[in-house]
């Protein structure tokens, strides 16, 4: 009889633990050779600016008519942080269209017990090499929604305008 020799090798929790702890090091030494200081490149690429930006909300009960002021400081609902202050605001009775399906016209109506609500805010916000502006961590851009709150109200807005106070 010939003895077969077994040439596989199995893995075992030591030979594991030993490669987790040689790939920690390697990280560990690239980090080392790579990592410069700065805390946050990307910010010290940036320039700050002044900005305003307006923020829409549609078909909101028209209980919601006078619940923002001017001056009131805004923050995001996710993590608080400021994102500006208010500097103008306005409220409009909301409009919904339809098409009449007689005279194939579109027609405008009121829509009964709803506002359409248009803040202004200000804010001092960093921009990137590319354009883009950011308060506190919170990207600014036209399109995008926002989750704000200011003293007696909260809601999701879209912004609809940015623009930098020239000086």
């Amino acid at each position: 009889m010939v003895n077969k020799r077994r040439n596989k090798y199995s893995f075992n929790i030591i030979d594991i633990i030993l490669l987790i702890v040689i790939a920690i090091s390697l990280c560990a030494v690239v980090f080392l050779f790579v990592y410069n200081g700065n805390d946050n490149d990307f910010e010290k690429k940036d320039n700050t600016v002044e900005i305003i930006y307006t923020v829409k909300q549609t078909e909101l009960p028209d209980i919601l008519r006078g619940k923002i002021n001017m001056g009131e400081m805004v923050v995001t609902s996710n993590n608080l942080s400021k994102i500006g202050q208010v500097v103008d605001f306005q409220y409009t009775d909301s409009v919904y269209r339809y098409i009449d399906s007689e005279t194939d016209t579109v027609i405008q109506s009121v829509y009964p017990g709803k506002i359409d609500m248009t803040v202004k805010i200000s804010a001092i916000a960093t921009k990137s090499d590319d354009g883009i502006y950011r308060i506190n961590g919170q990207l600014v851009s036209v399109g995008e929604e926002i989750d704000l709150r200011f003293p007696f109200y909260t809601g999701k807005a879209v912004c609809v305008s940015v623009s930098e106070v020239s000086e």
